[in-house]
């Protein structure tokens, strides 16, 4: 069984040091010491996402371009590590949460390990299912979250990492994390969901900020069931009844409530929005060219450390 030695910790994270002190003291104190932490900044305009990192222990990386699949990426080319977990600067790290996930890679055809983000205020409620391994690309859409994700680097690499078109920071602004997910279960790798495994969530956004939200994430998915309708027409169109679908009656059900159902129409719009984007896309190994990337945020005072 791979041991922590083996596995970096990937948080990237912009514009919000406070929130990333809080999720790097609890990695800090519930990750064994010869796991690697690295913390990538994904163009913050102040200095201050590094001073927070280096001051945890992290090794810091920035990257100019802003988007949340670049700031990946540029984690997983910094670490030599074999197996690499990426979480979210508003999580926390639960004592145990690295343990459960380096156990099920000791089997060599599982490409990825994902688990369970929980509200924090909830946590004591949360009783977990049984793990459960997913082959079929189509089962990408249920395989987890970008919360708590983990992969065998050979796995990530041979499909050549995240697509830096989608998620947060671009006009796509979501689904990159169903999107390696599917991806990896069509390159033949199986994905292990374990919803043992977990970390809590313990950020909350405003109305405005939550239909914002929605829709980037929206765009997200109908960037997903655009580039799998044209990589492969019937499960892109399976794609869109089950991602529509369920958004659909979510609207339906949430139409009255005042912040639940002006967010499901903004997705809605966006899955529509996302589906035209990605026809006007070039596609390249299943993953789009980043032709317009954002305008480069370059800090003189910031130096990258060594991971």
């Amino acid at each position: 069984m791979p041991s922590p030695a083996d596995l970096a910790v990937v948080v990237c994270t912009r514009e919000r040091p406070e929130m990333l002190r809080h999720a790097l003291e609890t990695i800090v104190r519930f990750t064994p010491r010869q796991t690697r932490l690295v913390v990538v900044d994904s163009a913050s305009t102040t200095a201050a996402t590094r001073i927070v990192a280096l001051e945890a222990g992290a090794s810091y990386l920035r990257t100019d371009i802003k988007g949340l699949s670049i700031a990946r990426n540029v984690g997983l080319a910094a670490s030599a590590r074999d197996f690499l977990v990426y979480t979210d600067d508003d999580c926390v790290a639960i004592d145990g949460w690295i343990a459960g996930i380096l156990a099920h890679f000791a089997d060599a055809d599982v490409g990825a390990v994902t688990g369970e983000m929980i509200d924090a205020a909830t946590a004591t409620e949360h009783i977990p299912a049984q793990p459960r391994r997913i082959t079929r690309t189509i089962d990408g859409l249920d395989a987890g979250h970008g919360a708590l994700m983990a992969f065998r680097r050979e796995a990530l690499e041979s499909i050549g990492g995240f697509d830096e078109v989608l998620g947060a920071g671009r006009l796509l602004a979501g689904a990159e994390d169903l999107d390696i997910f599917c991806r990896l279960l069509d390159a033949g790798w199986t994905i292990t969901y374990d919803p043992g495994c977990v970390v809590h969530h313990a950020h909350t956004r405003d109305d405005d900020a939550y239909e914002k939200l929605y829709l980037g994430y929206g765009l997200g998915l109908g960037g997903l069931i655009g580039k799998w309708l044209r990589l492969r027409p019937p499960l892109g169109v399976r794609m869109f009844g089950v991602l529509a679908g369920r958004n659909f009656r979510r609207m339906l059900r949430s139409w009255r409530h005042p912040r639940s159902g002006p967010a499901e129409r903004a997705m809605l719009r966006g899955i529509f929005r996302g589906i035209g984007a990605a026809t006007r896309m070039q596609l390249v190994a299943g993953r789009f060219v980043d032709a317009t990337p954002p305008a480069p945020i370059v800090l003189a005072s910031v130096s990258q450390e060594e991971v």
